[in-house]
Order: structure tokens, then C-alpha cells, then sequence
């Protein structure tokens, strides 16, 4: 039998003590539930899976989502972790080893890291169970933002009980790229073309890696003939790729067979991966399309409405920025919603919102430009990006080259400003 109607019978209402709904328990719903709940802030937090038992793209945590963790005071957490930290990075053009470097963490500010993003989703919910204002409802399946004088008053919810109706004094998406809160919240989405899909699988780990160590974790990156392709030893000692192709093309390879396009991949890479996946071809695991995307909302908020992450901007897989945007999301809206839900009106609350995509949405922009730029160029078959990638094996190892990259990309790592958690 479903709940009693939380709208009709007042159970919830819109007080201050209305809990703050979060919609999606991925790294920003999470993080936010837990900031929130530490400041005494009550938080329902609501996530449609029943367990975080299933594959993940956004498993590359950048020094600026190591960064935000540590804020929050999760060092421990994420050291914890299932994870792999990559000490070199290979770069071959057209077969060619143009590039083989280790990663400077103190020019990048940090070291990357392949993280279990299930194992950390299970530690932040554990942490947030440890302050009496945090709610979590697992296989809770939002339906509905539902509305009340213009307002966003709460979420109906679909679970093993039925439907419920819940009461929120302020309604968060975080629920990712397909969010129901940005479907239902009327808001326009300006989205780019890309001219991308990517295929993910993982192989198992190679016996021995050339030029690395026993043991060492490593990134490469193939770009050659309209493909890229990126390998990097992942937090469960696996090989995990992912395989950039033409938007629409996959199609074809998969009618051909799973064999076919693991040997097209194999085409693109080194003797030693390539052999690699052509031993493991009847063993590669969780291989799927991903559909990319790149879009942003043009208002991350409405009136009892908030969009952070993917929902507010769904990012490229384009220098793994998905998670680690996500994360500084979730600091800056804990800087604004503390105060103003402690003690604020509706309006101010609003306010804080407005606020929050005002100091985020410059880096959104500018990190989203330049995730465009390379696609264009790699799998470009004019004659103008063949020439270019042609100097690239010239011009690569020269200083002058790499301080030039560095600048107009170091934001991937680094971030267009620092970002300071002060709640």
C-alpha cells in the first residue's frame, strides 16, 4: 500500500525543518548529503539503484577532485580505496612512440588516481550515516518533481512500497545526465555537438608492460587513422579502455562482431596491447557505448530547485572531468546552502543558488571549449588536422610546446581558481 500523501496531509510541509531532498548519491549528491548533514542540515538523499555494484565511467579522480576529497576530510577515505596511481604516460601518433613521461605532481599539483567509485559512494554514505540529519533511501526511484505556488515542493518517489509523495524544503538533482529534476524543472539546455562515442571494456592486466616496472600503473594514449584510444591500468589491476570513434560508427563494428572490432582495436595500438586484447577477446568484460554528450542548462536553479553536475552540465569524457567538476560543485553549493538554510528565507535560499552558478558556471564553460578541441583534431580527416598531428611527433618533447599545453589545459588539473570548502 502506498504512504499516506505527505503533500495532502502536512507531514512534511515547507518549514525550516523540511529536509533538503538530493536526488542521485553519485560523488556529488553524496558529497553535498554529508557536508550538509555535518552542519546539521537535515538531508533525505535518495538513489534508484539498491547497491553501487555496477560499472562506472567516472573513475579518474584529478588533483583538483583529490583536493576537494581532502577538504571534506576524506584522506583517509580515499587512501582506503581500491585504486591505482599512474607514475607514466605514453603518447603514440600513428604508431609512433612520440612521448613517454612521468606524471610532475607538482606542476599538475597532485597525482591522478583510477579510484572504486562504488567503494567511495559506500564510504561517503557511511560517513553521512554518522550525523542524526542524514536520510538514505535506497531503490527510491524519483518520478516527479511536484510543485506548489510556482515552487518546487518535493519529489514523487517509486519504490518497493509504491508511490510516495515527499516533502522538501529545497530539491536537489544530482541524478546525472539523464536527471528526471532537469527534465521536470523546465529549464532550456544549450548542448554542443559531439562528434564522438566512446566503446569502455576492460582486459585483464598485462604480464609484462615494456619500460614499466613490475607493478606499475601506468596511462597510454593511441591517435592515429580517425581513432583514439586510452589504456590505463585501473584500481582492480584490469586494463581499462576506452575507444574514441566516430558518433554512429559503432553500429556497423558491432554487426560484425564482438572479435571484429576488438581486432580494429587492436589495429590502433602498440605489439604488446594488441596482443593483449587479441589473446583476452573472448574475455573482455563490461564492454558497452557510451553516448556522449556535452550540454549545460542556461539556469542551474528555479524557484525550490538546484541542479549540480551532470544535470547542471553534462561534461565529455574529454580529460576525465565529469567526476572532479562534480566534486568543486559540491563545495561551492555547501558554502552558499549552509547559512542560507540555517536561517534564510525562500528568497535567500534562491539567492544562494543563483550564487552557486555564478562562481562555478566561468569554469564549466571554459573547461567544456576546450574538451571540444581535441576531438577535431584527432579524428579530423581534413587535410589541415593530418598536417598537424604529422608535427606533433616535432614539436612535443620542446619546452616551449609543453609550457604552452600546459597553460591552455592545465585547468583539467588544476582549475580555472581554487576552490575552498568554508562551511
Amino acid at each position: 500500500m502506498a504512504a499516506a500523501n505527505p503533500l495532502e496531509s502536512g507531514e512534511f510541509g515547507t518549514s525550516p525543518d523540511a529536509p533538503v531532498i538530493i536526488v542521485g548519491a553519485g560523488p556529488v549528491g553524496a558529497s553535498l548529503a554529508l557536508l550538509l548533514a555535518r552542519r546539521g542540515i537535515r538531508v533525505l538523499l535518495l538513489e534508484r539503484q539498491r547497491d553501487f555494484a555496477r560499472e562506472f565511467r567516472g573513475e579518474i579522480v584529478l588533483p583538483t577532485g583529490r583536493d576537494a576529497l581532502q577538504q571534506m576530510g576524506l584522506a583517509d577515505l580515499v587512501n582506503g580505496l581500491p585504486r591505482s596511481e599512474p607514475s607514466r604516460f605514453r603518447l603514440y601518433i600513428e604508431h609512433k612512440l612520440v612521448l613517454d613521461t612521468g606524471f610532475n605532481a607538482e606542476l599538475i599539483g597532485g597525482t591522478p588516481a583510477a579510484i572504486s567509485q562504488p567503494a567511495l559512494l559506500e564510504g561517503l554514505i557511511a560517513e553521512s550515516k554518522k550525523h542524526p540529519h542524514f536520510e538514505f533511501r535506497r531503490g527510491a526511484s524519483v518520478k516527479q518533481v511536484l510543485r506548489e505556488g510556482g515552487r518546487a515542493a518535493g519529489v514523487r518517489v517509486r519504490d518497493e512500497d509504491g508511490d510516495q509523495q515527499l516533502r522538501g524544503r529545497l530539491v536537489i538533482g544530482a541524478d546525472g545526465r539523464s536527471s528526471v529534476v532537469r527534465r521536470d524543472s523546465g529549464i532550456r539546455i544549450h548542448a554542443d555537438a559531439v562528434p564522438m562515442d566512446i566503446v569502455w571494456c576492460k582486459f585483464p592486466p598485462l604480464p609484462d608492460a615494456p619500460g614499466h616496472a613490475p607493478g606499475t600503473a601506468w596511462v597510454r594514449a593511441y591517435v592515429g587513422g580517425g581513432h583514439m584510444l586510452i589504456a590505463y591500468v585501473s584500481h582492480d589491476d584490469q586494463v581499462q579502455v576506452g575507444w574514441i570513434i566516430y558518433k554512429g560508427t559503432f553500429g556497423e563494428l558491432r554487426r560484425r562482431g564482438l572479435r571484429e572490432w576488438i581486432e580494429e582495436m587492436a589495429n590502433h595500438v602498440s605489439p604488446d596491447l594488441a596482443a593483449q586484447f587479441r589473446r583476452y577477446a573472448d574475455q573482455v568484460s563490461h564492454p558497452f557505448l557510451l553516448d556522449t554528450a556535452s550540454d549545460r542548462v542556461l539556469s542551474w536553479s528555479a524557484p525550490g530547485l538546484l541542479l549540480l553536475g551532470d544535470a547542471a552540465h553534462t561534461m565529455s569524457p574529454v580529460g576525465g572531468q565529469g567526476i572532479n567538476v562534480g566534486l568543486r560543485d559540491a563545495l561551492v553549493a555547501a558554502n552558499h546552502l549552509v547559512p542560507a538554510l540555517r536561517t534564510g528565507t525562500d528568497h535567500e535560499i534562491e539567492a544562494a543558488c543563483r550564487a552557486i552558478e555564478a562562481e562555478r558556471v566561468g569554469e564549466i564553460t571554459q573547461v567544456q571549449r576546450l574538451q571540444a578541441l581535441p576531438p577535431k583534431v584527432i579524428l579530423s580527416t581534413a587535410w589541415w588536422a593530418k598536417s598537424l598531428r604529422s608535427l606533433v611527433p616535432y614539436l612535443i618533447n620542446r619546452s616551449f610546446v609543453q609550457q604552452e599545453a600546459l597553460k591552455r589545459f592545465g585547468i583539467f588539473f588544476l582549475g580555472d581558481q581554487p576552490v575552498r570548502l568554508e562551511v
